[in-house]
């Protein structure tokens, strides 16, 4: 299946999904989830829902979609975008960084343009010592005026990304994969794993809600209305988590390291009972399994889903990710492999679970 998913992760990579513009990406994920899906939706959000099953239960698995991006929002005389960034971009890479300008919301036409860049040799000392800010950079288009980038069709609202390629990190058939925004694709793609076991062995009980959530990036806003239109029994949020890197101690990300496996999260945000039976269920089936402490806003989907309408049994499990919101993130697929198969796992386990709301009333 690794070679399968990696192919379906690429597949949706490669079309643009910036916050509040992800059509492209949209009817790739439609098509895919249809093969396996009895059913798929799109709600008036863009949320993507594809269900299995039909018992009494629902339960709702989620990842986002969408991706961080650039918006233009005005061209100068000489063809020079001025931008804004969509999301929690990091300005400190956006210098110099090559872009496809996306020039339409049903087409996947595009133009190059580069974040430019003034080169070493004519700054000073003050200015090599400090990253420029987003409202100061300009985009280059390779165009001499505002009226030819208008012709291209470069106008205020258009939407920007970088390349979108995905490839082996290091040697060729690595078990890890670079590109960007993978956060948080990857999990889509692997909730795709989830459903091809699902779709074998449907549960008995529950009607299984795959989500593929919008605009999370700007607000967790897709998964608030589906989880508020689902009213889960439970729920299974997933996403990126930070692992360790060059210059990213152990203690700060909690230990988590590419290739050990993906990770389940414990704080407030999630629900004790179902953590334990993420933990015993990649116990009993052998999957390789991190830990990971959250001791307040997790930052994902699980966020919002936890307290929508009376609250939700739920939980998270992440992806381990280096160089989060970045052109060049790096995730291994043996860790994407294995998320795919301990949230298949976990919800064959809570089909035949007496998992409660436990909602106590105490009386004089």
């Amino acid at each position: 299946m690794t070679l399968k998913l990696y192919e379906t992760l690429k597949y949706f990579m490669e079309a643009p999904s910036v916050t509040g513009f992800e059509e492209q990406r949209r009817k790739r994920i439609i098509e895919v989830f249809s093969k396996y899906c009895d059913t798929v939706s799109v709600d008036v959000m863009g949320n993507v829902i594809g269900v299995i099953g039909d018992g009494d239960r629902n339960v709702m698995l989620a990842g986002h979609y969408d991706q961080l991006g650039f918006m233009i929002t005005h061209v100068d005389k000489d063809g020079f975008v001025g931008f804004k960034q969509v999301g929690g971009w990091d300005k400190r890479v956006a210098y110099g960084t090559r872009l496809k300008v996306w020039l339409g919301d049903e087409s996947e036409d595009y133009i190059v343009g580069t974040v430019a860049v003034k080169a070493a040799h004519l700054t000073d000392k003050e200015e090599r010592d400090k990253s420029p800010e987003l409202k100061d950079m300009l985009i280059d288009l390779g165009v001499d005026s505002k009226e030819e980038a208008e012709k291209l069709g470069v106008k205020a609202g258009v939407v920007c990304t970088p390349y979108l390629d995905v490839t082996s990190l290091g040697p060729r058939n690595s078990d890890k994969i670079i590109g960007p925004a993978f956060d948080d694709i990857c999990c889509v793609a692997g909730l795709v794993k989830t459903m091809s076991v699902l779709s074998e062995n449907p549960p008995k009980n529950l009607k299984v809600h795959f989500v593929a959530t919008v605009q999370e990036e700007i607000g967790l806003r897709g998964a608030t209305i589906s989880a508020y239109n689902i009213n889960p029994w439970a729920a299974i949020a997933t996403d990126v988590t930070h692992a360790v890197a060059p210059g990213v101690k152990p203690n700060q990300v909690g230990g988590v390291e590419l290739g050990k496996g993906p990770v389940v999260a414990l704080g407030g945000n999630f629900t004790r009972a179902l953590w334990e039976i993420m933990e015993s269920v990649a116990e009993e089936n052998e999957i390789p399994c991190q830990r990971q402490g959250v001791p307040s806003r997790s930052g994902t989907d699980a966020w919002a889903i936890q307290v929508e309408r009376g609250g939700t049994i739920c939980g998270l499990i992440s992806m381990p990710n280096r160089y989060m919101h970045s052109p060049n993130e790096v995730i291994s697929l043996s860790d994407l492999e294995n998320l795919g198969s301990l949230i298949a796992a976990t919800v064959q386990a809570l089909d035949d679970s007496d998992l409660q709301h436990n909602v106590e009333v105490y009386r004089k």
